[in-house]
């Protein structure tokens, strides 16, 4: 029964009398308890109806701040082109060949990658010196020291991990602390680069 029909009865059964028993609409009787049980079913229904849709709307809006909080895909992954001839101490590596940057935190001229949103983030970088060479490379936030790894000849390519909680704009990069010779970045093996929010 339509919604403006049940409020044509409605106002039909207020004209009447509160003592009328029925009401006859086109040879057929319909009581008028029957009319207001119909209208009562009809209007809780309704209600029903428009709470189930608020409450869908609320999941709606809720699924809709986690996407905004939690973006996907943020991460980043760069590489070193070609061999660096003993950068020394106090450098930061440059990973010039940028293959992933979801987000655009990463800067392959700098070697930066600048935070872009708030997060708990995994960060991996691996450095390959040659034979000759030894080194220390660090993983930095804002200039303090989140992780070290030693590579020298017995184990010349090395991989540090740190999972860090990090804030939007931190700069996170890796530096030499100290070493010399030459570190490598070939199709035999990276120095590279990486870093993903994990939450």
């Amino acid at each position: 029964m339509c919604l403006g029909f049940v409020v044509l009865l409605n106002l039909m059964a207020a004209v009447f009398e509160t003592s009328a028993k029925s009401i006859s609409i086109q040879n057929s009787t319909l009581k008028t308890s029957e009319i207001l049980d119909q209208l009562y079913k009809e209007t809780m229904l309704r209600f029903q109806i428009e709470k189930e849709v608020h409450d869908l709307s609320s999941k709606v809006a809720d699924l809709e701040k986690t996407k905004t909080t939690h973006v996907k895909g943020r991460g980043f992954y760069a590489y070193v082109s070609k061999d660096m001839a003993n950068p020394g101490s106090g450098h930061t590596i440059i990973y010039d060949v940028v293959m992933t940057n979801n987000g655009g935190g990463y800067n392959g001229h700098t070697g930066v990658y600048t935070v872009p949103i708030d997060g708990l983030y995994s960060f991996t970088w691996i450095t390959r010196v040659a034979c000759s060479s030894a080194y220390t490379s660090e993983l930095h936030v804002n200039n303090k020291i989140a992780g070290s790894v030693y590579i020298y000849c017995g184990s010349n390519s090395n991989a540090g991990n740190a999972v860090i909680e990090v804030r939007k704009g931190d700069s996170v990069f890796v530096r030499t602390l100290a070493g010399s010779g030459i570190i490598r970045s070939n199709t035999q093996g990276r120095t590279s680069f990486s870093g993903s929010i994990v939450i």
